[in-house]
């Protein structure tokens, strides 16, 4: 696939996942809080990341066989590298386990294990692809085309765009965290590290929100 088409099929798989995200503003299912409390939640949730999966991991990885080393490869990277990734990543348990505690709108919600266990392997499964599209095939053709620099702002800037339709706190917290998670695939070259970074961040969290606003009440 040339650099054009490319960047046509990156146009076109963003532009789809954004109206998709703004369906779901409309339903109120923005995230797995508000998928616990509304009717059939979790399951349109899983609808959207099963779809983020084809969207972002599925059909660029068939397409674009070029970027398949940024997923295929993982290597150990050098201690500079290493010992300030594993900081962020006690950083990334503490902030969604503190912001977890810190939430006081948990509605009654009553959920079993099945809908856990579907919702987090179908949510995890999303968070890889979306990394392998967003500082995988975006960051990495942005790299093509400018600097080390210009390609991070960029692909920070499209990261902020899809978060839109998330909390100001979210979209706040996107810029600095994509910063992050470009320099650790640039440093990398690899979309495992910036996945486990944004697997901690999230999982910590919908975990601890899954377990007080559902299991809790079972107990």
């Amino acid at each position: 696939m040339n650099s054009s088409n490319l960047w046509v099929l990156i146009s076109m798989i963003f532009l789809t996942y954004f109206l998709v995200s703004w369906v779901y503003k409309r339903l109120e299912v923005v995230n797995l809080e508000r998928a616990l409390i509304v009717t059939n939640g979790i399951r349109l949730l899983n609808l959207k990341h099963s779809l983020g999966i084809v969207l972002f991991g599925v059909l660029f990885y068939l397409l674009v066989p070029k970027f398949h080393y940024l997923i295929n490869v993982i290597k150990i990277p050098r201690l500079q590298i290493l010992i300030p990734f594993i900081a962020l990543l006690v950083l990334c348990a503490w902030i969604s386990r503190f912001s977890a505690n810190r939430t006081n709108s948990f509605s009654e919600s009553y959920r079993n294990f099945s809908e856990a266990w579907s919702y987090f392997f179908i949510r995890f499964a999303f968070l890889l692809c979306y990394e392998f599209f967003f500082r995988g095939v975006l960051f990495f053709a942005l790299l093509e085309q400018f600097d080390l620099v210009l390609a991070i702002i960029y692909c920070t800037i499209a990261y902020v765009f899809i978060h839109l339709f998330d909390s100001k706190k979210e979209i706040l917290g996107a810029i600095p965290f994509g910063v992050v998670l470009c320099l650790i695939t640039y440093e990398t070259r690899s979309v495992w590290y910036a996945f486990v970074l944004h697997l901690t961040l999230s999982a910590v969290y919908e975990i601890s929100i899954f377990y007080y606003q559902t299991l809790n009440k079972q107990l």
